[in-house]
């Protein structure tokens, strides 16, 4: 099964191709980078309760973009950070990468789906130490070694079939398609305001 996936305003749309398939893990991350790039972003109204960034952890090369690939911009929070990917027509996170082509791991922005729940299996909650406190929000990690499974699985099934390092996201050399955005001071600032 196909999912399809657009952005706030619709310029940047697409695919992900096999939502279905066995490798891919749904999670929610409560880290402070996470909630600091989705205030950055403007999307906190779209998190879980206790501040968690609903994702769905899939292989790059299963998300295919159909129109807008120029829109496509990348965000670090720091200079070793995560390559967090979003729209910049409207600032709509697309998806978490780590900073390297070779890693096929891509943490989709789960809201940016057109159907959340077109994705199978339970759902991990990782970090959850730095949680906003609040009542809903789970006191306890869970499911941290089956997210680690899937990743363990999509790399060694990208390496078998070649597309270790297929997606959106980088070039064939390794670079990201976007020149990485660096937060300011100030911006960082504002980003982990509480």
């Amino acid at each position: 099964m196909d999912l399809s996936f657009a952005c706030r305003c619709g310029a940047l749309s697409g695919t992900l191709e096999e939502a279905d398939a066995s490798d891919g893990r749904k999670m929610v991350c409560y880290c402070r980078d996470c909630r600091a790039a989705a205030r950055h972003f403007g999307v906190l109204d779209a998190l879980e309760p206790g501040g968690g960034s609903p994702l769905v952890q899939v292989l790059p090369a299963r998300l295919k973009i159909a129109q807008g690939a120029d829109k496509l911009g990348c965000l670090r929070l720091s200079p070793k950070g995560l390559h967090r990917w979003h729209a910049t027509c409207c600032g709509t996170p697309v998806a978490n990468t780590i900073g390297a082509a070779a890693f096929p791991l891509a943490g989709i922005w789960l809201p940016l789906l057109s159907d959340r729940d077109g994705i199978p299996g339970r759902t991990a909650q990782v970090f959850t130490k730095q949680a906003r406190p609040r009542a809903q929000a789970p006191r306890r990690d869970r499911g941290v070694f089956w997210v680690a499974g899937g990743i363990a699985s999509r790399g060694i099934g990208a390496l078998r079939d070649g597309r270790l390092r297929a997606g959106p996201f980088f070039t064939d050399d390794g670079e990201p398609v976007a020149v990485p955005h660096v937060l300011t001071t100030d911006e960082r600032r504002a980003a982990y305001a509480k």
